[in-house]
Formats: structure tokens, C-alpha cells, sequence
């Protein structure tokens, strides 16, 4: 991690008697992640933030995941903070979800109709749940939904979670807000603040089915910066999804309304987004 900082397994150990198996699963600027074994609450994630990283940002993570109740957002398990060498850090323990992400799915080439429908659904569940407690995830992509090994999509890492009811930690003077270039609508990337609410996530799950579906992500594939990215999302409308379903048009239907440049031009809730989708999976026999 910056700063010097250097967690191991052995040291967490000495920190964390009530945990077993300690083993790295990832590391970056922010925090460092851990898999481990709980003595009651079975197998769990532990993840430690840098010390000089935005104790306020953090705490929003574990607000938002404690509002969305959802079947499939990993839950928040316990939280504290631990004396390391360079500073006190911030540790919280969740759920692990074992699978892999939709990410690693991809590179094995477009989802089947039946998967693709079933990350719809799935996904749109959570953020129903989501939009119900007034939480925005703000970073829907193939990185942050794994599939279980029973077939379920889980919605993980609310990192950039804004909370409607709090205020934003994102400057207004910032020309750009905290983004994934891609996936996340004009209004999030403008940083326009007043327009950014559930139909961001809804714009950014339509392009994250949009690309399950084809395999290539329109909005980034071969552009060579940002800002191309971004001038893609704001002017080029994604190409319509021809899929072999009963209920192909109604899909492509939905992924077009999903991903909209124009806000009020998408579903206005994503329990509408989660009806439309629900119905295409009766008309499918799902």
C-alpha cells in the first residue's frame, strides 16, 4: 500500500485471533483485502483502508451496504479500526461471495440469453432495494456483480455510494465527478450533482448488459482517451441489441430506455426497470 504501509497475513493474524486462513486477495492505493475464516460467522472479507484515505468516503461504503438489505449485497459484518506501523487503519469485515466477477465471465466471450436475463433481474433487485434507501452505487459494471456458483449476480463494492439524504463528498467546482468512463451517464461524469439519482445505476446496468450481450462496451472500445469516452456517451446512442429471445424486442427495448442520455428519457425508478425486466423473464418462462 502507499505510504509504506505493509499487511501481512501473519501480522492480521496477531491482530485478529477470531480469524483463521488469512490470504491476500488484492491490493491498491485505497486498501488491502483479505479472505478469511470466521469462528461464528463462517467465511468473510476483510479489508483494511490506507490511513490517509477519506475516513468519510469510507464510512458511506458501510452506511450505504447497511441500508441495502438486498438478498445479494454482501452484508456488513463488524468494523473497527487497528494500529499498523504507519497509522491507525480502518478495517470492516463483510459476507464473501464466492464466484467470479462478470468480468472474468466476459473474457470467455457474450453471456447466453438465459445468464444475461438473469443478471438483469438479479442486479435490478439489489438496486430497487437501493433506490429505497435513498443509495446511489454509482459504479455498476462487470467488475462489481460476481455470479455465485448457484447462478446468482451479487451487486458489491459501494466505494463511490452517494447518499441522497447526506451531503456529497465530491466537490461542486469539480468539473468531473468520480467515475468508471464507460459505464457511468452524462450527468455523473458532468458532476451534475442535482440530476444524479437511480437512473444513473439504471444507465450504467444497461450498458453492463449491453455488453454481456455483444461482448464490446461501444462507449470505450478503441478510444484512446477519456474524453473520447466521454464525448461517445454523451452524443453516440448505443447500437440496438438483436438477441435470439421470444422477447428480444422487448430486451432491446429495455437496454435502449436503460441507457438514454437524457435522464427523464429512462425508466423513472428502477422497480419499473425491475417490472419490465421481470416480464421478459415470464415471457421466457424463467
Amino acid at each position: 500500500m502507499n505510504g509504506g504501509m505493509n499487511i501481512t497475513a501473519t501480522w492480521l493474524a496477531t491482530q485478529f485471533p477470531e480469524l483463521s486462513n488469512i490470504q491476500p486477495l488484492s491490493r491498491g492505493g485505497q486498501k488491502q483485502v483479505f479472505s478469511a475464516s470466521h469462528a461464528s460467522d463462517g467465511e468473510v472479507v476483510l479489508k483494511l483502508m490506507h490511513p490517509q484515505q477519506d475516513v468519510a468516503r469510507t464510512t458511506r461504503e458501510l452506511v450505504a451496504v447497511a441500508q441495502v438489505q438486498a438478498a445479494r449485497v454482501p452484508a456488513i459484518l463488524d468494523q473497527g479500526t487497528v494500529q499498523s506501523s504507519v497509522g491507525a487503519c480502518f478495517w470492516f469485515r463483510e459476507q464473501r461471495i464466492h464466484g467470479e466477477t462478470v468480468r472474468g465471465v466476459l473474457q470467455r466471450g457474450p453471456f447466453q440469453a438465459r445468464q444475461l436475463l438473469q443478471l438483469g433481474l438479479h442486479t435490478l433487485e439489489s438496486l430497487v432495494v437501493a433506490e429505497q434507501a435513498r443509495i446511489v452505487h454509482r459504479d455498476v459494471k462487470p467488475e462489481n456483480i460476481i455470479l455465485a456458483p448457484t447462478d446468482d449476480f451479487w451487486l458489491i463494492d459501494f466505494g463511490l455510494a452517494r447518499h441522497l439524504g447526506l451531503e456529497s463528498l465530491t466537490a461542486t467546482a469539480n468539473v468531473f465527478g468520480y467515475v468508471t468512463w464507460g459505464y457511468a451517464p452524462p450527468e455523473q461524469c458532468r458532476n451534475i450533482k442535482q440530476e444524479i439519482d437511480a437512473r444513473a445505476d439504471l444507465f450504467a446496468l444497461g450498458v453492463t448488459l449491453y455488453e454481456c450481450a455483444t461482448g464490446v462496451n461501444p462507449f470505450r472500445n478503441g478510444a484512446a482517451n477519456p474524453l473520447e469516452v466521454l464525448k461517445r456517451v454523451e452524443n453516440d446512442p448505443l447500437p440496438r441489441l438483436s438477441l435470439q429471445l421470444n422477447a428480444s424486442r422487448d430486451f432491446a427495448d429495455l437496454v435502449q430506455a436503460m441507457t438514454q442520455k437524457r435522464r427523464d428519457h429512462r425508466p423513472p425508478t428502477s422497480k419499473d426497470a425491475h417490472d419490465w425486466m421481470k416480464d421478459i423473464c415470464d415471457q421466457e418462462q424463467m
